[in-house]
């Protein structure tokens, strides 16, 4: 069967998905893939690592389709992106281990932009200023991290990103305001390395 956006409601798509029709979940896979790979993304910094992420989200959301209601008001790109922020996590703590195993005792960060169609003529300040803001996230706890990219990075309000993180919106406010605090700490220094006035 083939669907149409336009005569198909997020609903409706779930409940033929959860009959086991693959080609609606097809459908929903095409309609929210891109939000979870960019997501993913700003987490990573890596396509690769991304695409590994995507692709455990949705065998994951697959394999608890069932476990989905639809009468509770919850979409489905909803419960969906709250399953791509823990596979982002946890895709992030193995390869923390796996680089532990690797180099015991180090701290190995790839700082390099992993996207190949980026501009090769953005100025040297502007991936400087990228990189420092990295070094700063990888600093950070998984959630301290994960909540920044949320707020900044995906445009997400106060409450979405207490509903998708579980917690509170006081929590959110408060990981939140730890966080810029260290990034104004470390772009201080950095100011002040470069020479500049504050």
């Amino acid at each position: 069967m083939v669907y149409d956006k336009r005569t198909m409601d997020e609903i409706a798509l779930v409940q033929s998905a959860q009959q086991g029709d693959t080609e609606a979940f097809k459908f929903l896979f095409e309609e929210n893939k891109r939000r979870i790979l960019g997501l993913a993304y700003q987490y990573t910094k890596n396509i690769e690592d991304s695409e590994d992420i995507l692709q455990d989200t949705f065998i994951k959301a697959y394999h608890s389709l069932r476990k989905f209601d639809v009468r509770n008001c919850a979409r489905f790109s909803s419960w969906l992106y709250r399953i791509g922020i823990n596979c982002s996590i946890d895709h992030m703590r193995k390869r923390k281990r796996q680089t532990d195993n690797i180099f015991p005792g180090g701290d190995v960060t790839d700082l390099s932009d992993a996207n190949p169609r980026s501009n090769p003529d953005v100025s040297q300040q502007k991936t400087e200023v990228r990189e420092r803001i990295d070094q700063v996230l990888n600093t950070l706890s998984r959630k301290q991290r994960m909540i920044f990219i949320l707020k900044h990075y995906q445009d997400l309000s106060i409450k979405e990103i207490a509903e998708y993180m579980n917690c509170t919106e006081g929590s959110v406010k408060k990981q939140l305001f730890r966080t810029v605090s260290a990034m104004k700490k470390h772009f201080r220094h950095f100011l002040q390395e470069a020479g500049c006035e504050m």
